[in-house]
């Protein structure tokens, strides 16, 4: 048995029981209600019984109330008695303010960060964020998921593997994501990069190296939010040449009429990961809560 509980409020249960069931940690459900003005309220209905509480909270949808969520309930599992908290956030909200793009602004992922340290949080896990440098704002000890070993295996299954296959990340800094997906798969790796007419100002993506006629193409990205780029990407690729082009993400946040967008752009398969619930019917879902045991217990070990 895992040493370590995994606690859960209603923003992170989902996920809390697919990784119960991977790791075969005992599961707290808290209980919760809003107050008339709004506020939340949180319960645990027992003791953490291990050293460490592992409190799970995606923070999409209203990512303000599951920042809320996961402090709360990681103050609530100290006062329940135990020693030390990792939050396992699936997915990271504001990981893209990330530096400060324009004067006055704040840098959005470390605040968020700090807070949960504030809190008594000593450990983090998330998948796939924007950015892994990202946590080096974080002062205990963090980790970032690869979700590419589940996704590699799904694909594989699917047939989407070797030679006639190739992985697009949407621009260069979805490279790594690329390589990793593609060395997994067998398959060559590249990235879109963008150019602007100088005449016209018409904006074209292209691969930079990688000749796509007559392959399978695999885009794959972190989020997908309202499918903008993701579409503009697929045309792109059928117009040189792709024979059939899918989208993988980590992320599927799909905001709106996001899901149409990227069907009407001709990809027809569409897979993202189960780091945010409600995923919408059509998205083909890979659990990537096994991949997560082995980072968590990474964690676990160094508090």
């Amino acid at each position: 048995m895992a040493g370590y509980t995994i606690v859960a409020g209603p923003r992170g249960l989902f996920f809390a029981r697919a990784l119960a069931e991977a790791s075969g940690a005992p599961l707290l459900e808290a209980q919760h209600k809003l107050f008339p003005d709004g506020e939340q309220y949180f319960r645990l209905p027992g003791p953490v019984e291990t050293p460490t509480a592992v409190v799970v909270a995606s923070m999409f949808p209203e990512q303000d109330r599951a920042l809320v969520e996961a402090m709360l309930l990681s103050e609530a599992s100290l006062g329940a008695g135990a020693r030390g908290v990792v939050a396992l956030l699936p997915y990271l909200a504001y990981a893209r303010q990330d530096r400060r793009f324009l004067p006055g602004e704040p840098v959005s992922v470390r605040a968020l960060l700090r807070a949960l340290h504030g809190v008594g949080v000593r450990g983090l896990v998330t998948v796939d964020v924007h950015k892994e440098e990202s946590l080096r704002d974080f002062p205990g000890v963090a980790v970032n998921v690869d979700p590419s070993p589940a996704f590699a295996e799904y694909l594989r299954g699917r047939g989407y593997a070797g030679a006639d296959v190739v992985v697009i990340g949407p621009d260069r800094g979805a490279l790594a994501r690329a390589r990793r997906l593609g060395e997994r798969l067998g398959a060559a790796y590249d990235y879109l990069e963008k150019a602007r007419d100088r005449v016209t100002g018409e904006v074209t993506y292209r691969p930079k190296q990688v000749d796509v006629r007559g392959k399978k193409v695999v885009i794959v990205d972190d989020i997908v939010s309202t499918g903008g780029t993701l579409a503009k990407a697929a045309r792109m690729l059928y117009e040189q040449g792709a024979e059939e082009v899918v989208a993988v993400c980590t992320h599927g946040l799909f905001v709106g009429d996001a899901l149409r967008r990227v069907r009407e752009a001709g990809i027809k398969l569409v897979v993202a990961a189960n780091t945010v619930p409600k995923l919408p019917e059509g998205v083909e879902v890979v659990n990537v809560a096994p991949t997560v045991v082995r980072y968590l217990d990474y964690v676990v070990e160094r508090l």
